[in-house]
């Protein structure tokens, strides 16, 4: 190979990688501003969504203090459709297994 191949080859390496971080970022950015938007709307005070969590999984609900934030942050999720993000939230958030995290967010949904 000549020296100008090697050259074409580490350009075309080195543009793979950054359009893998590229994605990545974006990935980032969309979390961020679905985090803004809720923010602001609760900020403002508004409902995004009148759901109540149900009582009849008391005991698959997260140990924490802030349950409440959570609840309100997944039901602004499942009001814009998200639900597989919301199932993802309280997977991080509260440390539960992927059927519990289902379970819980279904629960909310059908408040």
């Amino acid at each position: 190979m000549e020296t100008i191949e090697w050259v074409a080859a580490g350009a075309l390496i080195l543009s793979l990688l950054l359009l893998i971080k590229v994605f990545g970022l974006q990935s980032r950015i969309n979390g961020i501003q679905d985090d803004l938007e809720w923010l602001k709307g609760r900020a403002e005070g508004q409902v995004i969504n009148p759901l109540k969590p149900s009582t009849a999984a008391q005991s698959e609900k997260p140990a924490s203090a802030q349950t409440s934030l959570l609840d309100e942050r997944v039901h602004h999720l499942l009001a814009q459709g998200d639900k597989i993000k919301a199932i993802k939230l309280v997977r991080e958030k509260s440390g539960m297994g992927l059927k519990e995290a289902k379970d819980y967010v279904d629960n909310l949904e059908r408040g």
